[in-house]
């Protein structure tokens, strides 16, 4: 019986120990003691940052992309507008230059006219 025992308790001596060993090993760090709603809160918090950041860059260069195009649009309107005038210009000087030789061809052809008025007289002045 005693050896029974003695048996027993050995036996209960081994059982406990590996518990014992095990029990040890075990230690608390940061990330075990996070909960899963925890865990669940960071992950989404940094695919949030990631997803904000990508969408500030992309907004930044969209800015940037309209600011040229307002450049772009501003150089091209002054010039435009520089090319209308030229062409403005242009046409009222060729206006001027058609309504002078309108009064030219009037003047020539009233000239010749009262030439050939003057003529027609001599002639007849001279048949009878």
């Amino acid at each position: 019986m005693l050896r029974t025992k003695l048996h027993g308790v050995a036996r209960s001596a081994r059982a406990l120990r590996p518990t014992i060993l095990h029990s040890c090993q075990i230690h608390d760090t940061r990330i075990a003691s996070k909960t899963v709603t925890e865990k669940v809160a960071e992950v989404a918090d940094k695919v949030n940052m990631k997803v904000g950041k990508g969408l500030a860059s992309a907004i930044e260069a969209g800015e940037k992309a309209t600011e040229k195009t307002k450049e772009t649009l501003a150089a091209s309107s002054a010039k435009a507008e520089r090319v209308s005038q030229t062409a403005q210009e242009k046409a009222e000087s060729a206006k001027q230059t058609g309504r002078e030789k309108i009064e030219s061809v009037k003047k020539t052809t009233g000239e010749a006219t009262e030439e050939t008025k003057r003529k027609a007289n001599e002639a007849e002045g001279k048949a009878s």
